[in-house]
């Protein structure tokens, strides 16, 4: 039976850098990623329903402001 090699201390130069961290690394990576998706999945629902109530606001805004006027962009409602 072969022998098995005993793992190089810690501190040594033959240790790599990362040695045990790679693992820590890719459940971080994976966190952020899903993270990330639930960030933009929830955006994109919030934003959905805010378009409607501000296109109502709008309407009613505009449906205020309409009035006799000399037809210039911007002039002032006479009345």
């Amino acid at each position: 039976m072969a022998d098995v090699p005993t793992p190089p201390d810690p501190g040594s130069m033959t240790v790599p850098p990362l040695f045990g961290w790679e693992s820590i690394v890719v459940g971080l990576l994976l966190l952020v990623a899903v993270v990330v998706v639930l960030a933009v999945v929830g955006a994109a629902r919030s934003g959905a329903g805010g378009r409607a109530d501000f296109q109502s606001w709008l309407d009613a805004r505009s449906a205020r402001s309409a009035g006799p006027h000399d037809g210039t962009p911007g002039a002032p409602r006479r009345g």
